[in-house]
């Protein structure tokens, strides 16, 4: 898979995201695609590379959070830190 190819690909699951967002935090959408996009990851570069990993371990911790408002909250701020993840894999920002 060349350059121009891995970049189609991230670009794509961006754009995912930007759908995502217009999706009720509990969906089951979301699982669905964070799974897609890691299996893709570790094919373009690999599971034991840096990118595979920058984007495994984007969110970081999640806490248990009991409120609607908090679990909407949530679910923005993992989809904000998956979206950054993927642009620093292509140079975007």
């Amino acid at each position: 898979m060349d350059k121009q190819e891995q970049v189609g690909i991230i670009k794509l699951s961006i754009d995912g995201i930007n759908y995502l967002r217009t999706l009720p935090f509990h969906n089951g959408e979301f699982p669905a695609w964070r799974e897609r996009v890691t299996q893709l990851m570790g094919k373009i570069y690999g599971k034991d590379s840096t990118e595979y990993r920058r984007f495994v371990n984007a969110p970081g911790k999640s806490f248990v959070i009991r409120t609607e408002t908090g679990q909407i909250e949530e679910y923005h701020r993992k989809l904000d830190c998956y979206e950054s993840a993927l642009k620093s894999l292509i140079g975007e920002e």
